[in-house]
């Protein structure tokens, strides 16, 4: 009995471990989406206004969400400018979030940061990558 016990509660540490270990992830404001803009990043802190896509449908916002939100803190060292620009815009009594996007290839993780800090890093899964793809690179 006191084995079984010892065991779980292991099990239970290693789990709470895990999740803590994940890092912060990635915020957006805590109010409803309006639309996303994508473009093609021209680096250096400053948003492309050339827009390639914009999406108000409630689909495409969700799976937005869901993606920069999965995104947690993870260092990586940047040594390219960011592929894509993500424009989260919330209505005209609220902030724009601006987010750079270096896009993984199939199967890799992607990167992304905040328009204004290139230092904190967030890190998305292989398969929310190929989630964004879909999205960024549809024809």
């Amino acid at each position: 009995m006191k084995r079984s016990a010892a065991i779980i509660t292991l099990l239970i540490a290693l789990l709470l471990t895990g999740c803590l270990n994940r890092g912060d992830p990635m915020v957006l404001l805590d109010e409803n989406i309006e639309q996303v803009d994508v473009s093609y990043s021209r680096g250096g802190g400053m948003i492309n206004d050339d827009i390639l896509y914009t999406y108000s449908d409630e689909a495409a916002i969700q799976s937005f969400q869901q993606i920069i939100t999965s995104a947690r803190k993870r260092p990586v060292e940047i040594t390219t400018a960011p592929d894509y620009d993500i424009v989260v815009s919330y209505g005209e009594h609220w902030p724009l979030h601006g987010i750079h996007v270096w896009l993984g290839e199939e199967g890799e993780e992607s990167v992304f940061s905040y328009l204004a800090d290139f230092e904190e890093t967030y890190v998305t899964n292989a398969n929310t990558t190929k989630q964004l793809r879909e999205l960024v690179e549809r024809e």
